[in-house]
């Protein structure tokens, strides 16, 4: 029997969830098991309390981000949030090191966020956040304002009527979120190439992680697609893998920013640069004038094909496609019949090559420039790479 799928939480989630156990024990100095929040959807969800400190003038709780049955990076990663006042010895020790994310007041009681160890900076301009401040994005930051609000609220923490000698009403307190090993982990993100260093991204938009869910891929190509714009880039690279890339690379001069690895989602990233081209987002109206796309013969000849989905297993369209190209291209009747009756189309690739049809390559190039150009309406270029890492053929 077939088992659903499990769901998991969000680095945001996880961020407002430590927040709030944080800001529970530090007003009450009682320590907190659990922790109750309300995520974007209005969905309210318990959380487990990993670890909960509880000091003179300060409170820490950690949550472990569970990821569900989602292959994320970030999965059983520690977010840490920190809850002080702004008096104390922690932020006069280490105030060069915190970067301020944002501020808001509940209650009297003014809050400002840091982004702390483990959370990326972001260097680059084209993304949510601004260049300088920690990665912490848009509804992951009102998600820790509300549950930081809900904390005061729901436990009728009233300013006036508590009688720690901490804080006061007026007070000013600062919450550090941080992330144990989280420039480790952001190694494996899309982060350095996004221009975020030093850590992780605090992100969510719903506070759920869908298994296997293809926005949190497509949200990383949008982005990158952003700050390739408005870093300048006019030419953007939509390789189909990491060795297309690579080969890419060496084969353009081109800034880093201009490559964007989609996947199997090419079909999406031509339509989102045709509509950043169209309304002008990030960037005046055709500043972008020109997209090549980087990959091997298997992704080609089902573009090719006219299929944008690049992910699908079954191949038997394409192997027809491509007996047909080798038909116009003058192949022996026998030399069809092993196109069509091949196992992949990389073993084609070897029996056009083997059999002198590079002609096929080209054909197969002009016919993803044809089709990419009606999705993006822009100027396509075309690198296909060998299998050895080599260029093919470069139109």
């Amino acid at each position: 029997m077939k088992r659903n799928l499990r769901k998991g939480f969000t680095t945001g989630a996880c961020a407002a969830a430590a927040s709030k156990a944080a800001a529970i024990a530090f007003l009450t100095k009682k320590k907190v098991k659990d922790v109750q929040i309300t995520l974007p959807i209005g969905k309210t969800i318990t959380l487990p309390v990993h670890k909960c400190k509880i000091e003179k003038d300060k409170a820490t709780a950690s949550i472990i981000k569970d990821a569900g049955d989602d292959p994320d990076v970030t999965n059983g990663a520690e977010i840490i949030a920190e809850v002080f006042t702004s008096a104390s010895s922690k932020v006069k020790s280490q105030k060069s090191k915190l970067r301020k994310a944002f501020q808001f007041t509940a209650n009297s009681l003014q809050f400002t966020v840091f982004g702390g160890k483990g959370i990326g900076i972001v260097t680059k301009p084209g993304l949510a956040i601004s260049v300088g401040e920690p990665a912490i994005n848009p509804v992951p930051r009102k998600m820790i304002e509300d549950a930081i609000r809900e904390a005061i609220t729901n436990y009728e923490l009233r300013i006036t009527n508590l009688k720690s000698r901490i804080i006061s009403p007026k007070s000013q307190i600062s919450v550090v979120i941080s992330v144990s090993n989280g420039e480790e982990i952001a190694k494996k993100t899309m982060n350095p190439r996004l221009g975020i260093i030093g850590g992780i991204s605090i992100l969510g938009t719903t506070g759920i992680v869908e298994p296997l869910s293809l926005s949190a891929y497509r949200h990383s190509i949008t982005c990158a697609m952003d700050v390739a714009i408005a870093a300048g880039c006019k030419e953007l690279v939509f390789s189909t893998g990491r060795s297309s890339e690579k080969t890419a690379e060496k084969e353009l001069n081109l800034p880093q920013e201009a490559f964007i690895l989609v996947g199997d989602h090419m079909g999406f990233a031509l339509k989102q640069a045709r509509g950043r081209r169209e309304v002008g987002w990030a960037a005046p109206t055709n500043t972008l004038h020109k997209i090549t796309i980087a990959g091997q013969f298997g992704k080609f000849s089902k573009l090719a094909a006219g299929h944008f989905e690049t992910h699908c297993s079954d191949s038997s369209v394409e192997l027809e496609f491509l007996a047909g190209l080798a038909k116009k291209a003058g192949a022996k009747k026998n030399i069809i019949e092993d196109i069509k009756n091949a196992n992949t189309a990389r073993q084609v690739f070897f029996i056009l090559k083997e059999n002198g049809l590079e002609k096929v390559f080209k054909m197969v190039c002009e016919k993803v420039k044809e089709n990419s150009s009606k999705i993006a309406d822009i100027k396509i270029g075309c690198i296909l790479v060998g299998y050895e890492g080599e260029v093919a053929i470069k139109t």
